[in-house]
């Protein structure tokens, strides 16, 4: 979790600015996303129903809501869902997985949306990669002002972060990493300080869950594939960073000879009101 880092910066849709290795990288790896990527825990769904108050005649924004991996899941509280999304090829699998979203081509600095005109804002596995001070700003923009009586307006901002304190899981991140030579964005951001230095927002509070994602030694080298990252390197260099993911499930301990496993995840579930 954390900033971007990488300059090179430009926009492929309407408006805003999109990180490159991002940018190539969602747009590659699109399908194999959403064939690896986990899903979120039933916990963090139920908290961010609750959190977020969502329920028909509420109106909330997935942003960057990728291939609508969380999207799905909110649907059944009956609230008007709407998504943004800044990669075609993302928004491409999110139309074919999801039905009756609104879907649009935005990004978290330039919000395709009204003032005032959402109740709640929620962003999965995304912040790390916007510019945050301009997407809080953004957000605060779209999401409508307190009154006097009901539900406050929320944003919730949510991450699957991989368990490291698992050996083979940290040895997969390290194979990863080394094949790009270094992430496009910084680990361990403070985000409640990056919220409170916005304005705008009140605390950011936060609740930590467990989560494991069933998975075989495929799913575990598409899910190297889905990286942005990864996706972005050139295919010769992208190819022997899956060749390293597959020696690993064949010789690591933990792995070798197991049809299934499970891959850990920390999900970690933020929220605030706006102020």
């Amino acid at each position: 979790m954390g900033d971007p880092l990488d300059p090179d910066r430009f926009s492929p849709g309407a408006g805003g600015a999109v990180n490159r290795a991002a940018a190539i990288g969602f747009e590659r790896g699109a399908e194999v996303y959403e064939q690896a990527r986990p899903s979120y825990p039933a916990a963090a769904v139920d908290l961010l129903v609750g959190v977020l108050d969502l329920r028909p005649g509420r109106r909330v924004l997935d942003l960057a809501a990728g291939t609508g991996k969380l999207t799905r899941l909110l649907g059944p509280s009956g609230a008007d869902l709407v998504a943004v999304e800044p990669v075609a090829a993302m928004r491409d699998q999110l139309l074919a997985a999801v039905a009756g979203v609104t879907v649009l081509d935005g990004t978290a600095e330039a919000i395709p949306l009204d003032d005032a005109s959402l109740d709640a804002v929620v962003v999965a596995q995304a912040f790390h990669w916007f510019d945050a001070r301009a997407a809080l700003a953004e957000i605060h923009r779209v999401v409508r002002a307190p009154g006097p009586t009901g539900p406050p307006a929320r944003l919730a901002l949510v991450w699957n972060q991989r368990d490291e304190q698992v050996d083979w899981v940290r040895r997969f991140g390290e194979i990863l990493v080394d094949a790009a030579g270094a992430k496009p964005y910084v680990d361990d951001t403070d985000w409640p300080a990056v919220v409170a230095g916005a304005g705008g927002w009140g605390p950011l509070a936060v609740r930590r869950l467990d989560y494991e994602q069933p998975i075989t030694g495929e799913i575990l080298v598409a899910r190297a594939a889905s990286t942005s990252f990864v996706s972005a390197l050139p295919a010769a260099e992208r190819e022997r960073c899956l060749d390293e993911v597959r020696a690993l499930v064949r010789a690591h301990p933990q792995l070798a000879r197991r049809e299934s496993f499970a891959f850990p995840y920390i999900t970690h579930v933020f929220w605030c009101d706006r102020i």
